[in-house]
């Protein structure tokens, strides 16, 4: 027999519209089941075996309300066998007369285990019922589809003739409403092989199916069907509850993000070329460069690391217009000489027209400030010179971590706050797409899902943080779409990413301990560090209380 190009597709559904639209993406056959129309109802598939319906009743209601003779495939009726009020020829008699095309044993007596489950079994009730069941149908005009877990479970059913088996591996393990699976992916394959073999062997013509368990998307099913031949394939909550629910979040998070995701043609607060932002903290920010910018007075930037400090000294030497070189120093190496020419080139403070920033200013030596402070005393910013013995110069920034009122008050510097990414997340689509931008990832989108987790983090690491996410997310995102899953990974990453500074160490270890409700040993765990190593660390940052 030539191999089949297309496994077949049974849609284990509950509702009307996801019926048809199974039927339009392909579906083979349907089973119209209790736990699809509990699914659709917002309870988990497994609600189906509790007694809290009539389900042989409230699955035929909805099906022949909604799917029999609306749809252009079989239709399977999920028979409930344990009632022990109910007559087996009686309810096959009505399914048929119903005009199923057949029935399967489902809610079944294969998810329950243990004492519970013997008491079944010894009051008759069991899955020894459900096989009577099936092995009565075609006595009535009925195809039968059985569901197995255990090999002693799969005899049962091709001694009853089933035509359709499908092994089953538990309750789906995705989404909101999932049940952890306690099948491994490569388990699962391995038991369908050797179970499908076996049947084979006993019945050839049985048609073998899959379901449940790990097998949540497309890509785990082709490694089960690969390693054990399946015939077919029988998704529930994988074909309704887990693509609603990511295509409901997703389009509700896309209405949800519309005054957030920025257009091609917004305007924003650019009052300051090279800076992105619209929200109150950075048109503020913006207004004050704008004023400075029109002075020659130093300008030191504070900030909270990775906030944007080098940004905003670029960006004030654009807005000042200044034809000469933008020049940067760090206070941390020895850079007298190049400030003040000595033994060497024309010092960099004399330049005219040009820009030179300091970082790291925190660290410039005592006598350094000394000189700094002189220099612009009696240099080109001497505030008591008259205007015609004013010499041009560089303009002097300095970049600070927050706290540099005495630096300020030592140099007659302007002070300059960067706020925090915590308080502009407005600015944050903005600044995300000019993050992808400037790392060459200009193409690269996010989705809304993925915008809102990027809007509720708090980012102890600020912009410097969120570039490095945004930068793994489009490398390992598909089709230049950044979704929910892939920043999620990167973000969790980030959150393990060793700490680049003191400052940035302090923020790393708060934001571990806000998530893990500051238990220091969930902490230690989470952050990939011994629980001494932590409790020293935040000893030495002041963490203690």
């Amino acid at each position: 027999m030539a191999k089949r190009m297309e496994i077949l597709v049974g849609a284990a559904i509950g509702l009307g519209m996801t019926a048809r639209a199974a039927v339009d993406g392909g579906a083979d056959f349907l089973l119209v089941l209790s736990a699809g129309r509990l699914r659709v109802m917002g309870a988990p598939s497994l609600a189906a075996m509790l007694p809290i319906r009539d389900s042989n009743a409230f699955t035929d209601a909805f099906a022949r309300q909604e799917i029999l003779d609306r749809v252009s495939v079989p239709v399977f009726f999920g028979a409930a066998a344990c009632d022990p009020r109910l007559s087996i020829p009686a309810l096959l008699r009505r399914i048929s007369e119903a005009g199923y095309n057949g029935v399967a044993n489902f809610p079944t007596a294969i998810h329950l285990d243990g004492s519970f489950r013997a008491a079944l079994e010894a009051a008759g009730l069991g899955f020894p019922r459900e096989v009577e069941m099936l092995r009565a149908a075609p006595g009535y005009g009925l195809a039968t589809l059985g569901y197995a877990k255990t090999r002693a479970e799969v005899d049962a059913l091709l001694e009853a003739k089933v035509e359709r088996l499908c092994l089953n591996f538990g309750w789906n393990s995705g989404g909101s409403q999932g049940v952890p699976s306690g099948v491994p992916l490569d388990q699962a394959a391995e038991r369908a092989r050797r179970l499908f073999a076996h049947i084979r062997r006993r019945a050839p013509g049985t048609l073998c199916f899959v379901e449940g368990g790990p097998i949540i998307d497309p890509s785990h099913l082709q490694q089960v069907c690969e390693a054990s031949r399946a015939d077919g394939y029988l998704g529930g909550s994988t074909l309704d509850r887990l693509p609603l629910e990511m295509s409901v979040m997703q389009t509700t998070s896309a209405f949800k993000t519309t005054r957030l995701l920025p257009q091609e043609g917004d305007t924003v607060a650019a009052l300051v070329p090279g800076l992105v932002g619209r929200s109150q903290p950075a048109r503020q920010l913006m207004a004050r460069i704008a004023r400075l910018v029109a002075t020659d007075l130093p300008i030191l930037v504070e900030g909270e690391p990775g906030a944007g400090r080098t940004t905003v000294a670029r960006a004030i030497h654009q807005a000042s217009g200044r034809s000469g070189a933008l020049t940067f120093l760090d206070a941390r190496q020895d850079i007298a000489a190049r400030l003040f020419g000595e033994g060497g080139p024309a010092a960099l403070l004399a330049l005219r027209h040009s820009t030179l920033v300091i970082e790291s200013a925190d660290a410039l030596p005592p006598m350094l400030r000394a000189r700094l402070a002189d220099w612009i005393e009696r240099g080109s910013f001497a505030r008591f010179a008259k205007p015609a013995e004013r010499i041009p110069g560089a303009r002097l920034v300095l970049t600070h971590p927050l706290g540099g009122e005495a630096l300020a008050r030592a140099l007659s510097a302007q002070r300059l706050v960067v706020p925090p990414l915590r308080d502009r997340l407005e600015d944050l689509p903005l600044l995300a797409r000019a993050l992808l931008r400037g790392a060459q990832h200009g193409s690269a989108e996010l989705e809304p899902a993925a915008l809102r987790l990027l809007m509720a983090r708090s980012w102890p690491g600020n912009l410097r943080e969120l570039a490095e996410v945004l930068r793994r997310a489009a490398t390992e995102g598909r089709n230049g779409r950044i979704d929910l899953a892939t920043l999620e990974a990167q973000i969790g990453l980030a959150s393990l990413a060793p700490p680049a500074s003191p400052g940035d160490e302090r923020a790393w270890i708060l934001d571990a301990l806000r998530r893990n409700r500051f238990r220091r040993g969930e902490t230690a765990a989470f952050l990939g560090i011994a629980r001494k190593t932590l409790y020293n660390r935040m000893r030495r940052l002041g963490l203690e209380a």
